[in-house]
């Protein structure tokens, strides 16, 4: 194929990307036609929490239209938003509309990716072009298409996270806060990423003034999402949601590694070691935001950070993470052993469900085995992510020794955004350290 071909393609980019959407609905919708596949999947949990799954979400719903409170119970864990949206806008009950709001919230979060892919693209990158891989691996990543099938609600939390990253990226801070309240409001962890967004819209241009009112915007729908709960459900909603996911009350098997620690945690040491396991996920947020030059690095490492150490994780969130670091093939190209963590994900992925039936299903195995899988996955995902941490910094530290190195040593020196690889070459006598800092 000539260098011509190759660079005006037959099918335009907008076709292709339409082609991956449909393609991705079209399967989603065709598998929902399947019950029994459902109701397996919407048992898995790997893919459903108790916060997130759609058997809760119907037992909360049904109680709650006769009266009762479904917060009064321990079965019901979901955000009073989604109580109220399921309850009159789209009944959970309604398996064709539930199928289609599921479908269509993945593909619009597959769109939203694209966008974020936009915003980092610079002109003439040999990026460009590529809307259509960023959505395919989105949309036909099995841990996504999987999630949506189960109708977790992890599938929502992940579109308005993303409506939040994608509109901050584009320097719309008003509508990214009012996104990330509600993301917020339901999941609670995405709070992590209000300050990294904020320095996003500052790194874009936005002035201290306007930073502040998008943090008032950002209370502010916090505030009247929290009034409006406590208006329609009293204030036993935020015990039985936020006070779940902080105390971990409900120790159901998931693919994190809490739910064991704290079965065998004697009592008077409970609250030291949860206080302990939150202020984990705090920690990264200083460091990051000030150790990285872009502020979207803190972001993509707190989400998977986010998706890995949660109280109540599910596959749906690591989704989110690869979807994002699909929108940065320049670090995806500087990892150290990408082979190692896509096959222990892949082996981790058929554990998961197998040692699960072992212990609950067939009694051959116990509790040890499935936590011995969930450790295999959360070791693999943490050091995942420490390796695209690596590759940012590394990749940074090429690209300001390229303003130091003598012009006639530089072969290449592509865009700080194009994902192309700087070409150096340096002389025998020469040897080059990583630096902790080039500025």
């Amino acid at each position: 194929m000539s260098t011509a071909q190759r660079s005006n393609p037959l099918v335009p980019a907008r076709y292709r990307l339409a082609a991956v959407l449909a393609g991705g609905a079209l399967v989603r919708l065709a598998l929902f036609a399947s019950a029994t596949l459902t109701r397996i999947l919407e048992r898995r949990p790997e893919l459903s929490s108790p916060l997130t799954s759609v058997r809760g979400l119907r037992e909360g719903t049904f109680l709650y239209k006769h009266d009762y409170d479904p917060y009064a119970g321990g079965v019901f864990y979901h955000s009073p938003l989604y109580l109220l949206f399921f309850s009159y806008a789209v009944p959970i009950g309604s398996s064709i509309l539930t199928a289609g709001l599921w479908t269509a919230v993945d593909v619009i979060a597959a769109i939203l990716l694209v966008k974020v892919w936009r915003s980092r693209q610079p002109a003439g990158s040999k990026w460009s072009g590529r809307d259509h891989t960023v959505a395919l691996l989105y949309l036909f990543n099995p841990y996504t298409l999987l999630t949506c099938l189960a109708r977790s609600t992890t599938t929502l939390d992940s579109a308005v996270c993303l409506y939040a990253i994608a509109y901050a990226y584009t320097g719309h801070g008003t509508p990214a806060m009012a996104a990330l309240a509600v993301a917020t409001h339901t999941s609670l962890y995405p709070v992590i990423l209000l300050a990294p967004l904020l320095l996003v819209l500052r790194q874009l241009g936005a002035s201290s003034k306007k930073i502040t009112s998008y943090a008032l915007v950002f209370f502010g729908t916090m505030a009247t999402l929290a009034g409006l709960a406590t208006l329609t459900c009293t204030d036993s909603w935020i015990t039985r949601t936020w006070g779940v996911i902080l105390s971990v009350t409900d120790l159901t098997p998931n693919v994190g590694m809490w739910w064991y620690f704290f079965t065998e945690m004697f009592d008077h040491f409970r609250m030291f070691f949860c206080g302990v396991f939150q202020l984990h996920m705090l920690i990264y947020i200083a460091p990051l935001c000030l150790r990285l030059p872009d502020a979207r690095q803190a972001v993509l490492i707190l989400v998977g950070a986010m998706a890995t150490w949660k109280s109540y994780p599910t596959l749906g969130d690591m989704a989110l993470w690869a979807g994002l670091l699909s929108c940065y093939p320049d670090y995806c190209t500087n990892l150290n052993h990408p082979l190692f963590s896509l096959t222990v994900h892949l082996y981790t992925a058929i554990l998961l469900p197998l040692l699960h039936s072992l212990w609950l299903l067939t009694g051959a195995g116990n509790a040890n085995f499935y936590y011995a899988a969930t450790m295999v996955y959360g070791l693999n995902a943490t050091l995942a992510i420490a390796d695209v941490l690596g590759a940012m910094i590394n990749l940074d530290t090429r690209r300001r020794l390229m303003d130091i190195v003598p012009g006639k040593y530089k072969q290449y020196n592509p865009p700080a955004d194009s994902g192309e690889i700087i070409q150096v070459d340096f002389p025998p006598n020469w040897t080059v350290t990583q630096l902790a800092s080039l500025e």
